[in-house]
């Protein structure tokens, strides 16, 4: 079945809040569409007029955390392409990058969509594809322009995978084991220089 018409009509977005709200509550299997329609203020009649199932209101809603994820810290990529200050700049995107990605809801819906990877798994392999492979991919034409200007050197397919978990693996093992847990900015700000540091040491220009 496909969705309704109406993408982009006002109540849409107050559904996918509350959809949100309720599948980092209680999870996909326990959420209830006349829970969601109560926090959105609409009648359940209404919430299927957009999303006529709660497979595709899950979808939509992980579809548009995916959307929103794209577009962090394109500013700071777009000032460490032309950087001149390396280590500065490094600093400056690695602190916003792990800010952002190991945010308590997003790391929540990261769980919930690996949790149920088996049930949707094109969505758990869109996660993945327009997460962690395309930072990747990203970050590896980052250092590919940053060797032809010789601030790297090495090889740069390692180098992005290396930096990515530098940053990322920690906070995401934490996350995993003890979910409440919300690092304070200073501790993640002190986890992304050392990250920065420890790859400079390996892939810096000498």
């Amino acid at each position: 079945m496909e969705r309704a018409r109406g993408r982009g009509a006002p109540k849409e977005p107050l559904i996918l809040d509350a959809a949100r709200t309720v599948f980092l509550r209680r999870g996909f299997g326990a959420a209830g569409v006349d829970e969601i329609a109560a926090l959105a203020a609409i009648s359940k009649v209404t919430l299927y007029k957009y999303f006529p199932s709660k497979e595709l209101l899950f979808s939509a809603v992980v579809q548009r955390d995916i959307e929103r994820a794209e577009r962090v810290s394109d500013g700071h990529l777009d000032t460490l392409a032309a950087t001149t200050d390396l280590p500065r700049d490094l600093r400056a995107f690695a602190r916003e990058f792990v800010a952002t990605v190991t945010g308590p809801d997003l790391l929540r819906m990261r769980r919930l969509v690996a949790a149920e990877a088996e049930r949707f798994p094109d969505l758990a392999r869109t996660w993945d594809e327009r997460g962690r492979r395309r930072g990747l991919d990203t970050l590896r034409r980052l250092f590919g322009d940053l060797a032809e200007r010789g601030l790297v050197a090495g090889d740069l397919d390692v180098a992005a995978e290396q930096f990515l978990w530098l940053l990322l693996a920690a906070p995401f093992n934490e996350s995993l084991f003890t979910p409440a847990a919300t690092p304070a900015p200073r501790d993640l700000d002190a986890h992304a220089d050392a990250a920065v540091a420890t790859f400079l040491a390996a892939y810096g220009r000498k």
